[in-house]
């Protein structure tokens, strides 16, 4: 793995189209590496803008091109995730006989403790975490269609607390949980020959994988990320936009922001409407390059016809990248 780059920002600004140009691009300039787009959004769209159906399933986009696509579902590796875990909690709850006594507690385990309860920002970040874990390392590049920016931050929040924080303090109390466990489970099954085996060490060492992948996932991203935003020329767009690379930052502090649909000079035409609407969008990039003038900024025009299918992204991937080595599309920099 060379780069993982990820596009989040305000939703309907184009984050799904100028992810897909920076697939392409990368796939021209380095044709021989392997490049991977995936969406992670909840609503994909990458379908639309290649015109290939991808699903879940790792999809050729491009019979001249090592250029491959997936949209992922999240209930499905959120089972693969959640699953194994689950069981071997209910057998540790079911080991201290506690459900025998009461079938209404037994309900009430079984109904819990299921994937379909997770909030769905959890599906979505454990379903990340895992594909970075199963896939990614087979591909050189790796372009990450991500949700709204406040999805998006839930996906590096979620897995930093549960892994870093509850996991880890978890995991430094084992000895003091298995020992007050074995001590009630002998207590509940007094005339019950215990072999020393209980699901409890089973699952103290699932949590141990689940441990290892996200701290994997985690040196991945910290060695390979860049992290990038997309907004339009409009006030809530661009005032999203610093909010967001204030709140990234405290994860990982974002690359550049692509400014996408500004109205060209060359479409006026004595128009006083579209004169004065491109006036405002320049007023508002010039707002935002004064308060970031460290970043990258790629100012994208907005087209005519929309950008379908490879030809089509190949075209408007120039328009952003103009004469970008493939060194400055995979490390942007003023």
């Amino acid at each position: 793995m060379k780069k993982i780059i990820i596009l989040s920002g305000k939703g309907g600004v184009g984050k799904t189209t100028i992810s897909g140009a920076t697939a392409v691009r990368v796939a021209e300039l380095d044709p021989d590496a392997k490049v991977l787009i995936a969406s992670f959004d909840i609503a994909h769209n990458l379908s639309d803008i290649f015109g290939v159906e991808i699903g879940d399933k790792i999809t050729r986009l491009h019979p001249d091109m090592n250029l491959y696509g997936i949209e992922p579902d999240p209930e499905h590796y959120i089972h693969l995730f959640v699953d194994p875990i689950f069981k071997l909690a209910k057998q540790t709850i079911y080991d201290l006989v506690i459900t025998r006594l009461s079938p209404t507690i037994k309900k009430m385990v079984d109904s819990m403790l299921l994937a379909e309860n997770m909030p769905m920002q959890a599906k979505t970040a454990a379903f990340f975490q895992i594909f970075l874990n199963a896939g990614a390392e087979e591909y050189d590049y790796m372009i990450s269609d991500f949700p709204p920016t406040g999805a998006t931050i839930n996906l590096f929040e979620v897995p930093v607390f549960f892994i870093d924080n509850l996991l880890k303090n978890f995991m430094g109390y084992k000895s003091a949980i298995v020992v007050g466990y074995e001590g009630v489970r002998r207590l509940l099954n007094p005339t019950k020959i215990l072999d020393g085996r209980s699901p409890l060490n089973d699952m103290f060492g699932q949590l141990r994988k689940i441990q290892k992948a996200g701290d994997t996932v985690h040196a991945m991203l910290k060695k390979h990320l860049s992290l990038r935003l997309v907004a339009i020329p409009e006030k809530a767009a661009v005032n999203e936009t610093l909010r967001a690379l204030v709140d990234f930052s405290k994860f990982y502090d974002p690359d550049c922001v692509y400014i996408n649909k500004i109205i060209s000079k060359d479409v006026i035409k004595g128009n006083p409407f579209l004169k004065g609407k491109r006036e405002e969008q320049l007023t508002r990039i010039k707002e935002l390059q004064e308060k970031v003038p460290n970043k990258k900024i790629f100012e994208i025009e907005l087209k005519m016809n929309e950008p379908i299918n490879v030809d089509g992204l190949k075209k408007i991937s120039k328009d952003i990248y103009k004469k970008c080595t493939l060194d400055d599309v995979l490390n942007p920099c003023i």
